[in-house]
């Protein structure tokens, strides 16, 4: 009985340090090389999207190359996810089968999968039909300025959008904010980078003001500003007034349209205005002077 027993004991301790030398050594190779090509596959991924940005900044004026390059750009965000998920699948399969487990024991563990999946992996299959359709329709892509919502409470999300994925979409706010939002739970998306951006501009004057007059000033700015070395390549269309827009109690409004390049009306009408208020602020001053002569009673 004695020798039987430690041939019990020896033959276990055998198959002990025969899987330790087989099974172990794949399992442990099998996980780091499913990290190793996770990591290859983000890096990757990540240098073609730098260079996609890059390209985007070089031909700023070419409205094709910016929808491409964001679109291309959101295909590989896609794409590393999915690469990312079949790799951990692998992986899993893998160690599983490696663990020689019972049958018995794989179904009771594919039971609780399912039952997980059946419950939580619902949601996240709505994301990415949701994210597929998102990047085959071109919705929006990396780098466009887009709003999304209504998201619950938070309401409208607007920013950029520094990556897209199958699963979420992820946006940085104006004012600094990473967001990521499920693709699933986008009813609506604002795309303000796509063909060209509308360029306003609301010039208010003093109703006693010579409305021609400041009229023709602003757009004299206008065509001066469609020459500008900086300035006029962002411009598809030269802003002009438009006329009259409002009439107040103290003031007149003037509208000033034009038409720019994806996401680059802000910076044509921050320098649009600061010209027009350089322009009208000598008339301005002058009419100021013209009324204090006249209260005073001099000049008549």
């Amino acid at each position: 009985m004695n020798a039987i027993a430690l041939l019990a004991a020896t033959t276990g301790k055998d198959a002990v340090s025969n899987w330790l030398r087989t099974d172990l050594v794949v399992i442990i190779m099998s996980i780091s090389g499913g990290h190793v090509l996770m990591r290859l596959v983000a890096f990757l991924a990540d240098q073609q999207i730098i260079q996609v940005k890059s390209r985007n900044k070089l031909d700023s004026s070419d409205l094709s190359t910016l929808t491409t390059g964001a679109h291309r750009a959101a295909v590989l965000g896609a794409l590393r996810w999915g690469i990312n998920f079949c790799v951990i699948a692998v992986v899993i399969t893998s160690v599983l089968l490696r663990l020689s487990l019972p049958s018995s024991a794989l179904v009771f563990l594919g039971s609780i999968a399912g039952a997980g999946l059946g419950f939580g992996a619902q949601q996240m299959v709505g994301d990415v039909i949701a994210g597929l359709y998102i990047i085959a329709e071109r919705q929006f892509g990396v780098g466009d300025v887009v709003r999304l919502g209504p998201l619950g409470v938070v309401g409208w999300v607007e920013g950029r959008v520094e990556e897209v994925t199958l699963r979420v979409t992820k946006i940085r706010t104006f004012d600094g904010d990473l967001v990521s939002v499920a693709n699933g739970v986008l009813r609506h998306n604002v795309n303000m980078s796509r063909d060209w951006s509308r360029v306003l501009v609301t010039v208010p004057l003093p109703r006693e003001s010579d409305i021609e007059d400041a009229i023709s000033r602003i757009d004299a700015v206008c065509a001066q500003l469609g020459v500008d070395p900086k300035i006029g390549p962002l411009l598809i269309e030269v802003p002009s007034v438009t006329g009259v827009d409002d009439l107040g109690a103290e003031n007149v409004e003037v509208r000033v349209a034009g038409r720019s390049l994806p996401v680059q009306q802000w910076k044509v009408e921050r320098e649009l205005r600061r010209r027009i208020a350089a322009e009208l602020r000598e008339m301005y001053i002058e009419f100021k002077d013209t009324e204090k002569v006249n209260e005073n009673g001099e000049g008549r």
